[in-house]
Parts: C-alpha cells; sequence; structure tokens
C-alpha cells in the first residue's frame, strides 16, 4: 500500500515527465520552423546574383560584439539553473536577471540595428529573407525574455524553489535554444554570407 506523500511524490515526477516531453516536442517544432527559413535562405543564396544584394550592407563587428553577449547569457543561465539545485534563491535570481539583461541588450541592440539598415526586406530576396530569418530570431529573443522574466516573478514569489524547477527547466532549454539558433543564424548571414 502507498502511502499519500508517495503518491504525490508519483504524481509530480509524472507531470515533470510530461512537461519536458512537451518543451522537447516545442523545441523540435522550433528548429523545424528555423530549418525552413534556412532552407529559403539559400534557396535564395543559390539562384540569386549578386548574394549579398548590391548596397545591402551589414555590420559584421557589431553582430560579432552582439553574438557574445547572447552567447554569454547562455552561460548564465547554466548559473542560474545551478543555483536553483542548490536551493539558492539569491543567486538563482541574480544570475537570472544577469541572463535578462544580457538578452535584453542584444534584443536593443538587434532593434536598433534594424533602423539603421539601408535595405527594406521587399528591395530584393536578400532583404527579404534577411529580415525574415532575423525577424523570427528577434521574436524568439523578446519571447525568452518574457520567459524568463516570469521566472524572475515566480522565482520571487515561491517560498521553495523546487516548486520552480520543472517551470526553469523548460525556461532554460528555450533559452539555450534561442541562443544555439542564433550561433547559425550568424554564421549563414554574417561569416557565410
Amino acid at each position: 500500500m502507498t502511502s499519500t506523500s508517495e503518491t504525490v511524490a508519483s504524481n509530480r515526477a509524472e507531470a515533470r515527465s510530461t512537461g519536458q516531453f512537451g518543451v522537447i516536442v516545442f523545441l523540435a517544432s522550433d528548429v523545424m520552423l528555423f530549418a525552413a527559413f534556412f532552407a529559403a535562405y539559400f534557396l535564395l543564396r543559390s539562384t540569386n546574383s549578386p548574394w549579398p544584394a548590391e548596397g545591402a550592407e551589414i555590420d559584421v563587428s557589431r553582430a560579432l560584439v552582439f553574438t557574445i553577449v547572447l552567447f554569454s547569457s547562455s552561460f548564465s543561465m547554466i548559473a542560474t539553473d545551478r543555483a536553483q539545485e542548490r536551493g539558492d534563491r539569491r543567486w538563482m535570481k541574480r544570475w537570472l536577471m544577469l541572463t535578462i539583461l544580457l538578452g535584453g541588450a542584444f534584443l536593443a541592440n538587434q532593434i536598433l540595428e534594424y533602423t539603421t539598415l539601408n535595405f527594406r526586406a521587399d528591395d530584393s530576396p536578400y532583404g527579404s529573407v534577411y529580415w525574415g530569418l532575423t525577424g523570427l530570431h528577434t521574436m524568439h529573443v523578446t519571447g525568452g525574455l518574457i520567459l524568463l522574466s516570469l521566472l524572475l516573478i515566480r522565482t520571487t514569489r515561491t517560498r521553495h524553489l523546487n516548486y520552480v524547477h520543472p517551470w526553469a527547466a523548460g525556461a532554460s532549454l528555450f533559452w539555450h535554444l534561442v541562443d544555439v539558433l542564433w550561433l547559425a543564424v550568424f554564421t549563414t548571414i554574417w561569416i557565410i554570407q
């Protein structure tokens, strides 16, 4: 015969397992969405000359600096996870705020960069795929920052961090995916061109 506490623990483990599966399915579908955009980029690149379009100028050094900023946020997110595992709410909140700050700096730069570009989405196939791919990623960064902000609120309001864990794991996986996807976007648009 099982006790009530064993039943509750079993139900929590089952819910966490289902939640983790849901996050993995969502992230896999997100990767497939980006795959379609990358396929469009390389298809358009192979059928249009010159590539990038004449007059389409992008700042590689600026993009590199903010790629490092965004990539650094993965390390602060790992530190957030570790603090949560230790049950250290104070450091979890600090690392999480740093992650949000780094992601916010990246997002602010992306928006500023959009205002300084000398080409629009409808100017050429290059402009279309540039704005589409970077815009899709910008929406993911925005969603990730909202998710991390909600996690910060939840961490602040919850008495025990073990109630935050399943939620934190999903937010962390999403943020790492956003960072990895940006490395692919940066490599494709700014390095390979």
